[in-house]
């Protein structure tokens, strides 16, 4: 079932660096009473070669003075108070874990076998680490949050830049869509429904809800767990899973729920406030080749009411489409890579690139099946909005890329003079070792003021 999940930052990620062959550490950096270890350094080094990265000097600097503004925000977040609960940790915990689970084991059952370490135990290995993290980001939203950028600030800022040194941007094209998940029979849906109340009613006659959920769950992602979903809080699951989760009690069993995974049997294991600890068996109706191609005969109508003039793109994006992020975005696919609409063509997946073969700016693609978020079969049209060739950066062309930089110039900016006015607050302490780098100036002038 697909999860509704934030993920800050997967610290787990890391995991599997910890099993490199210690080192001798030492402390070579303090901020307040938080320190540096020259093995936090170091295991952000190993990520970083792991990416690919060169590792430099510089980089080694970076990493350093990241790891000085954490402490720092840190810092900050004890003197002013920050709060953040032991429910909000232990959220975030879960939702780590899980993510880790999906992205790198498959089950939380191969995870505790990789690490020799059962799940509470890792959670309490990081917990210390998340909470500092949860700190440090409130910190910063306190900076960042008022931040704006107006129309005139973007004009000044590109303004400000000198004419040889505006960036130089390779081809990038902008691509919109539109999106028909294929839906099950009716009589398809009957009958998943009526195996969930079948698998409910053993139940609640005596049978074990996690072999049930092992043998018969559509779940990948917990069927192997015996449909364990680990804790959960509001907002992390679709909303009507969570409006039937949080009204059992502990060992109750739901009514059969629908929601737009299929049909859920739900129970309730444990309450920690406004926590829930919850397993569940999903049952889903199948799709045919019968249903694909009403779908695919659906989106030949709308291309067609499109051609026609009928009806323009964006209001069959509104009145047709079935994916929630292109969607609210007028049907532009996002790039992932940089949380904006343009990709070089180098950055379009394979799918992406068959859609478009041939295709002119303005035209519609055929119809094609493509791999939808939730991992299921799902079809679309694609239309090539803009197309831009290799040039210098200029307002027109670029004016959302040119507002993102103005918006972390001011961001830096703020978070310069932040820095400035809070420096003294805190003792800060900085190994020779890492003096010589560009960065460090700032950290070395506070170091004068204590």
């Amino acid at each position: 079932m697909k999860k509704i999940v934030s993920i800050i930052f997967c610290l787990f990620v890391l995991l599997p660096l910890f099993a490199q062959p210690k080192m001798i550490d030492k402390v070579v950096g303090v901020v307040g009473d938080n320190i540096i270890l020259l093995s936090d350094v170091e295991v952000q080094i190993q990520q970083a070669k792991a990416q690919g990265e060169v590792i430099s000097d510089r980089l080694r600097c970076t990493i350093f003075d990241q790891l000085l503004l954490e402490k720092f925000f840190l810092a900050q977040a004890q003197l002013d108070s920050v709060y953040v609960s032991e429910d909000d940790v232990e959220a975030e915990l879960d939702k780590r874990i899980r993510y880790f689970i999906s992205t790198s084991f498959g089950s939380q059952q191969k995870l505790e076998e990789y690490y020799g370490k059962s799940t509470a135990d890792l959670k309490d290995d990081f917990r210390k680490d998340i909470r500092n993290q949860m700190l440090a980001e409130k910190m910063q939203g306190k900076i960042y949050g008022n931040i704006k950028t107006t129309p005139s600030d973007v004009r000044a800022f590109y303004d400000d830049i000198p004419k040889d040194s505006l960036p130089y941007f390779n081809a990038e094209i902008e691509l919109s869509q539109i999106v028909i998940k294929p839906k099950a029979s009716q009589e398809a849906k009957d009958y998943a429904l009526y195996k969930a109340n079948q698998l409910r009613e053993e139940i609640l006659k005596g049978g074990d809800f996690a072999i049930k959920a092992k043998l018969n769950s559509e779940d990948p992602g917990s069927k192997k767990e015996g449909g364990d979903l680990g804790f959960i809080t509001r907002g992390e699951m679709v909303q009507e899973f969570e409006a039937g989760a949080f009204k059992l009690k502990e060992g109750e069993v739901s009514e059969v729920i629908e929601t737009q995974f299929g049909y859920h049997v739900i129970q309730c294991l444990e309450r920690k406030g406004e926590r829930i600890h919850v397993r569940h068996i999903l049952i889903t109706a199948p799709i045919t080749s019968i249903d694909e191609q009403s779908a695919i005969r659906m989106l030949d109508s709308v291309s067609k009411m499109i051609n026609s003039g009928a009806m323009t793109f964006e209001e069959a994006v509104k009145e047709y489409s079935e994916d929630d992020q292109s969607k609210s975005n007028r049907g532009d696919i996002i790039n992932q890579n940089t949380g904006t609409s343009y990709f070089e063509m180098s950055e379009l997946d394979g799918s992406l690139l068959f859609s478009m073969s041939d295709l002119k700016k303005g035209q519609l693609s055929q119809v094609s099946p493509f791999e939808a978020p939730d991992g299921k079969k799902a079809f679309r049209i694609i239309r090539i909005k803009s197309e831009s060739e290799p040039h210098v950066a200029n307002l027109k062309q670029d004016y959302s890329k040119i507002q993102n930089a103005c918006k972390q110039a001011k961001q830096q900016e703020a978070l310069v003079k932040w820095i400035q006015e809070k420096r003294g607050d805190a003792y800060i302490m900085i190994d020779e070792e890492y003096q010589s780098c560009d960065n460090s100036s700032k950290w070395l002038n506070a170091k004068k003021n204590n």
